[in-house]
């Protein structure tokens, strides 16, 4: 019986990772694998088994020492995607995938991404991606996963602007993990502990350091506030860091736990402080859209009643409200798991099966 769909996954870190394990469970008989490529190179199924990639060929890819260059998927691996109807799946954080996203599709092979570098890079780039998406006869491409995870966020605001409402807010907890940060120093834990755990769950990007600094969160505003459309740039967010500028600038990916522990006591005072007044410290985004159209956005640490929306959030929860013509009295709430490995390769899996549904 064939397939559902097939995927070609680029990518084996927290998200891919949890992307193959999720397709070597019981969806292993619905998705077939064409390939699989990441920074040690590249293993492709059998052309005439898209599915059939060997667990041991696979273990001696991720077995492969780093640092050898990401391998480029090269004409001849995009025709054989092609020629499986395969979608091709970005679980990677890379800069300069957006020229790969336009091959494939000008090849009418659907991109499905969690990369949000693509989709809130520099605005012509952007605009090159989605002219070609737009010129692509069959192929889509589609980055629900790049917003909160699983959570339906860019569908339902394409949704709003689709069937005619007026955004005019959008306020978010965009990123999980410094929901998850702002939660467990709120509970005593160490901000640098803090730090460590939401590594080593999954819930961080590769590089920690984008988390703290905001620009993650920037790029998911960049991407929400170009969905109502402004043309706007990541660097338009007017953005104030987690943690101080300096201290991300001088620390290292290796050494950016040792590095924030010196703050561990000036924020633990802070949400001390806050307690005493009933307040919570969270990382709040908003996109505004005045009367004349014009786009907006923001993001920063805030302290927020205990009341707020934001302040109830647990764990590595996200939420977003979007406040429109049509909600106005009563914001539109999107709510829940906002990081992880898990829901976020669910999101990708939710992307692929809408493309070749």
């Amino acid at each position: 019986m064939p397939f559902e769909a097939n995927v070609f996954v680029l990518g084996t870190g927290v998200v891919g990772g949890a992307l193959l394990e999720i397709l070597r469970g019981p969806l292993a008989s619905r998705v077939g694998v064409v390939g699989v490529a990441n920074s040690r190179g590249v293993v492709l199924a059998p052309a005439d088994a898209p599915g059939a990639i060997r667990p041991d060929e696979l273990a001696a890819l991720l077995a492969r020492p780093r640092g050898v260059g990401r391998a480029r998927i090269e004409d001849v691996v995009l025709d054989r995607i092609a020629a499986s109807n395969g979608v091709l799946v970005d679980a990677t954080a890379e800069e300069t995938i957006g020229e790969l996203y336009e091959r494939a599709l000008a090849r009418g092979v659907h991109v499905v991404t969690a990369n949000k570098k693509p989709i809130a890079g520099p605005w012509p780039s952007r605009e090159r991606l989605f002219d070609v998406t737009r010129r692509a006869r069959r192929a889509r491409l589609r980055y629900e996963a790049t917003v909160c995870a699983a959570l339906p966020v860019i569908g339902t605001l394409g949704d709003l602007v689709r069937t005619g409402d007026r955004v005019r807010r959008i306020d978010c907890v965009l990123s999980g993990t410094l929901g998850f940060l702002c939660n467990e120093i709120a509970e005593g834990t160490p901000l640098s502990k803090a730090i460590a755990v939401a590594r080593e769950r999954g819930f961080t990007e590769p590089d920690a350091r984008e988390d703290l600094g905001g620009a993650d969160v920037a790029r998911k505003a960049t991407i929400l506030a170009r969905e109502v459309g402004a043309r706007i740039e990541t660097t338009d967010v007017a953005l104030e860091p987690f943690v101080p500028r300096d201290v991300l600038a001088t620390s290292s990916p290796e050494t950016l736990e040792r590095d924030v522990a010196g703050l561990d006591a000036a924020f633990a005072a802070r949400v001390e402080r806050l307690r005493r007044r009933s307040e919570k410290l969270v990382y709040l985004a908003r996109v505004d859209v005045d009367d004349g159209g014009a786009v907006s956005a923001s993001a920063g640490p805030v302290a927020v009643p205990a009341a707020h929306p934001a302040a109830q959030l647990r764990g590595s929860s996200a939420l977003v409200a979007f406040t429109t013509a049509r909600h106005a009295e009563d914001p539109l709430v999107v709510r829940g798991s906002g990081a992880g490995g898990a829901v976020t390769a669910s999101a990708l899996l939710a992307d692929v099966f809408a493309v070749t549904s």
